[in-house]
């Protein structure tokens, strides 16, 4: 298990609120919390799902710069959480065929075109429970994807 280091700057609203934004390349986005305490809470949270996401995508995590100036007039709060990727949600291929309704050819064919996102854990195919709900939640349609016609 390895342990990430990340720095958030904390910032109060008007409304008291605590605005948590990560120096996380990339991103804009962050969390909030009530208080102080929730705050630090809510902003490891969100940092431990976007390792969590990393990892179960297969994508390097990045590197976090550190020394950082606030930008919005708050404070720097610096972070640690371990993640590995045996803290992802999973399941086996042969689980999410099941999960699915397809074959385990499918899943396979799913993960190789990376619409699953899987891993292998020894010689067992594990798939992201995440990325299962994602696929159930899209609108299918019935009968298999038509083949794109290319003129020679």
């Amino acid at each position: 298990m390895a342990m990430y280091v990340c720095e958030f700057e904390f910032v109060t609203d008007e409304d008291g609120w605590i605005l948590c934004w990560p120096f996380w390349p990339g991103r804009v986005d962050g969390t909030q919390g009530e208080g102080f305490d929730d705050a630090v809470e809510m902003a490891a949270d969100w940092m431990r799902g976007m390792l969590l996401d990393y990892l179960a995508r297969g994508e390097v995590i990045p590197k976090f710069p550190m020394g950082n100036a606030p930008r919005r007039g708050g404070g720097i709060v610096t972070l640690a959480v371990q993640a590995s990727i045996e803290d992802v949600p999973a399941v086996t291929a042969k689980e999410a065929a099941g999960l699915l309704g397809v074959s385990n050819a499918r899943v396979s064919q799913m993960c190789k075109a990376r619409q699953l996102d899987s891993w292998t854990v020894g010689r067992t195919r594990m798939v992201s429970l995440e990325s299962i709900e994602l696929r159930l939640a899209e609108e299918r349609k019935a009968g298999r994807p038509r083949r794109e016609l290319v003129e020679a």
